[in-house]
């Protein structure tokens, strides 16, 4: 038997990277490849070098050639997503999204694709100094809005296009991840977020996306939280700079002061159709800026929940869809749709094209139901 060459570590990641994404245990990847788990476990740890035959099976069953397996690319090492220690999502999962994340990063690099510069800045210090103020949250957004190319006091047009003038690639996700609809992470230093495409309501995954921005901002220099209070602050701080990006105080004061009217569910449900942002979080957004009080915002919860509305808002907010990944693909192959180029381009390395198109293949799935009451306007 020939002995794939040493000392080549990627080939080991790779190898687990891949079973990860596909959900399969150590076992089942042994059932299908035809090589013992005792062997695959030492492949994976860098104990043995897998031989030849070994890698064309393990690459046959993962549906790759085995000079994908054996590209001599380095990845620098991706983060973990800031989620709740798996509280909210199982291990595997959470694992398999974030391998998945690192297989998109390897196919961007070793097809040549080119990102769009990050812009996205980091707050605070390289030792993850605290965000002591709501305020600089705020001004930190706006300088975030700046970046993003939206006009002062506007509303976001397209949350996922700004995310993706930023830098940031943008990649579906078939489910949620737990109660989650969207995860972050920095894989070869490409700012990567993965958002649902067709479960969850448009004004959802438009805050998620502005949520995992935040994440990707405020967060950048600080590790996973340890602990379900280091967890709750990130999360509350992620919320507030969603808020902010999506939200603006002033232009969202003034709306409400233009109009004389109380804060009720009717003129929320203008609001929202006005900035793509769910009632219930603007609820918060108010209560925050002190605009209104708890029992207010108590109320117009319970209001809510008479209505049936606390899964399914009034006023219908498109979903969004990411462009770059797609666009990059056909342009590359010279193809006329997606699923061509990602055959084409998956063929010349060795890849596999179901796995290439479904990081940029925005398809809806099933459609959110939604109570309509008026349709969201958009410039």
């Amino acid at each position: 038997m020939t002995m794939f060459p040493g000392g080549n570590s990627e080939v080991s990641e790779r190898i687990k990277r891949l079973r990860l994404v596909r959900r399969w245990d150590q076992a089942t990847l042994a059932e299908k490849s035809g090589v013992t788990q005792p062997i695959i476990s030492k492949i994976e740890l860098g104990r043995v070098d897998p031989t030849s035959e070994q890698v064309d099976a393990i690459a046959s069953a993962f549906g790759y050639s085995p000079r994908f397996l054996t590209n001599n690319l380095r990845l620098t090492p991706t983060t973990r997503p800031w989620l709740r220690a798996y509280a909210d999502a199982s291990k595997r999962e959470a694992d398999a999204r974030t391998a998945a994340t690192t297989l998109a990063a390897e196919y961007i690099r070793t097809l040549g694709l080119k990102p769009l510069p990050d812009l996205i800045p980091e707050f605070g210090t390289p030792f993850g100094a605290a965000i002591d103020a709501d305020h600089e949250i705020e001004d930190f957004a706006t300088e975030v809005r700046t970046l993003a190319q939206i006009e002062p006091g506007a509303a976001v047009p397209n949350a996922m296009r700004a995310a993706e003038r930023l830098g940031c690639v943008v990649l579906p996700l078939e489910s949620e991840l737990g109660r989650h609809v969207g995860m972050s992470v920095r894989s070869d230093d490409l700012p990567i977020m993965c958002v649902a495409k067709g479960d969850a309501p448009g004004d959802r995954q438009r805050w998620t996306v502005a949520h995992e921005l935040g994440h990707l901002a405020l967060h950048a220099t600080m590790a996973p939280p340890r602990d379900s209070q280091e967890a709750h602050r990130m999360e509350s701080q992620a919320h507030r700079f969603a808020g902010a990006f999506l939200c603006p105080a002033e232009p969202l004061l003034e709306a409400l002061s233009d109009s004389g009217r109380k804060v009720t569910l009717r003129t929320l449900a203008e609001i929202k159709a006005e900035w793509g942002v769910a009632i219930k979080a603007l609820i918060h957004r108010l209560q925050d800026l002190g605009h209104i009080d708890a029992d207010h915002a108590r109320s117009l919860y319970k209001q809510i929940s008479a209505r049936r509305w606390n899964k399914y808002e009034p006023v219908h907010v498109s979903l969004e869809t990411a462009q770059w990944f797609e666009r990059s693909l056909v342009r590359k192959a010279q193809a006329d749709d997606l699923p061509t180029a990602c055959a084409h381009l998956a063929s010349v390395i060795g890849g596999n094209p179901r796995d290439l198109l479904t990081f940029a293949d925005w398809s809806p799935g099933r459609d959110a139901e939604i109570v309509n009451i008026t349709d969201r306007r958009r410039d």
